[in-house]
C-alpha cells in the first residue's frame, strides 16, 4: 500500500512537472511566434515604404520627362512662331516709326 501511495505520489509530481514544462514550452513557443510575427510586420511596412518610394521615384522621373519634352516642344513652336512673324513686326515697327516721324516731325 505504501509503495501504492509512493507511486501516485511520483505520477503527481511527474505530471505537475510535465504541466509546468509544458507551461514554459508553450510561452517560449507564443513569446516566439509574437516576435515572428512582428518582424514580419516591420519587414513588410519595411518593404511597402521602399516599393511606395520607388514608384514616386519613377513617376517623377516620368513627369520630368514628359515636362521636358513639352518645354522642348513649345520651345521650337515659339521659335517658329518668331521666325515666321519676325519681319512682319519689322516691318509694322518700321512703319508706325515712320507714320509718327511724318506727323510729329524728326526731332
Amino acid at each position: 500500500m505504501a509503495d501504492l501511495i509512493d507511486e501516485i505520489k511520483a505520477a503527481e509530481e511527474k505530471s505537475t512537472k510535465n504541466v509546468q514544462e509544458a507551461k514554459v514550452n508553450a510561452a517560449k513557443k507564443l513569446n516566439k511566434a509574437l516576435a515572428d510575427a512582428e518582424n514580419a510586420v516591420k519587414e513588410a511596412k519595411q518593404a511597402a515604404t521602399k516599393q511606395f518610394r520607388e514608384k514616386i521615384q519613377m513617376a517623377e522621373r516620368t513627369a520630368e520627362a514628359k515636362a521636358r519634352s513639352v518645354i522642348s516642344e513649345r520651345e521650337t513652336a515659339a521659335k517658329a512662331f518668331y521666325a515666321k512673324h519676325r519681319e512682319k513686326v519689322a516691318n509694322a515697327a518700321a512703319w508706325i516709326t515712320e507714320e509718327v516721324m511724318v506727323r510729329y516731325g524728326r526731332s
